[in-house]
């Protein structure tokens, strides 16, 4: 039984991480594409947090899942052979997921200031201000990670007798799994994000009577719906990954070895899934707007296609 769950658990971490993986490389790819080549994205406040966190979501794919998927695979882990690789990793992994999750946030609370009635919340939906807002948290947490790179060292395991990369200081160890992961990566970004995009989604319903410019509107009602389907969709993924998390955090070190296979089991697969709101924006953005299927297309192939025909018929040379 043990065997088999120890199989199933490791068939998982290799197909299952790697789908996730290559969606999202995809994923965010096609998001930054689109964004950047739209001059109504690229003058939206909101767009421009879900340009940032494309990027920041292809750095967490290759510092999070990728190294993973390969040590798993292949036998292969750079953290236990080299210590400055050991402390990078985590130190990337943390600000990465803090700095997506921060700006998935922000999208959410300008939405809502977007479609407020007040005049003065609209104005703070403003470009200049996301810029910044981006700046200073992407300082706050490179900043909060810096414990990260002194706390986390090559430590030989009690258990396997192998050496791996993990903290080596108690006290940090209980700060980093129950306040930064649990409360600051997980349960906080859900509780903010879930409560402005209720507000966003009544302020909506009466954005249609407001005196506002056509393409400002449907833009908002745009950016909206896609931002509040994803907030819905992202907390399906995260809340198993916590309650899994929170249950190894306080597994016995006596408990039945079955019962903590099947834990672990459950864990491979959790642990995937938690990088599925990493991955997966650009198929929630097709299948949530009708307008961002055509603005897609059109980018793809009105503007980038015929470009690339444009330079190759400029670039041919013709026979003599």
């Amino acid at each position: 039984m043990s065997a088999s769950l120890a199989y199933a658990t490791q068939q998982i971490n290799i197909y299952l991480r790697s789908i996730v993986f290559v969606c999202g490389v995809t994923s965010n790819i096609f998001n930054i594409i689109v964004f950047l080549s739209l001059a109504t994205f690229r003058e939206s406040s909101c767009a421009f947090y879900l340009t940032t966190m494309s990027f920041v979501n292809t750095l967490q794919m290759f510092f999070g899942l990728l190294p993973r998927t390969i040590n798993v695979a292949f036998g292969i882990d750079w953290s236990i052979t080299s210590l400055a690789y050991c402390k990078v990793r985590y130190y990337f992994f943390q600000s990465c997921s803090g700095l997506s999750y921060t700006c998935m946030t922000l999208a959410t609370i300008d939405q809502y200031l977007a479609t407020c009635s007040s005049p003065f919340w609209q104005r703070c939906s403003n470009i200049k201000l996301a810029r910044c807002l981006f700046v200073l948290s992407m300082i706050f947490w490179m900043l909060l990670g810096i414990p990260v790179l002194y706390y986390y060292n090559l430590n030989t395991s009690t258990v396997t007798n192998q050496t791996i990369c993990t903290i080596t200081n108690p006290a940090f160890q209980r700060y980093f799994s129950y306040f930064n992961l649990l409360i600051l990566l997980c349960l906080m970004p859900v509780g903010v994000t879930i409560l402005f995009g209720i507000l966003a989604y009544r302020n909506v319903q009466h954005l249609t009577y407001r005196a506002v410019p056509l393409v400002r509107r449907e833009t908002d009602k745009q950016l909206t719906v896609m931002v509040l389907i994803e907030d819905v969709y992202n907390l399906f993924f995260i809340l198993p990954y916590i309650t899994v998390y929170a249950l190894q955090l306080n597994l016995s070190v006596n408990t039945d070895p079955t019962y903590a296979d099947r834990i672990n089991l459950i864990s491979a697969i959790t642990s995937a899934l938690y990088y599925v709101p990493f991955s997966s924006a650009f198929y929630i953005y097709v299948c949530a707007s009708e307008r961002f299927r055509r603005q897609f297309l059109y980018v793809l192939f009105k503007v980038h296609v015929n470009r690339c025909r444009k330079d190759l018929a400029r670039n041919r040379i013709l026979p003599d």
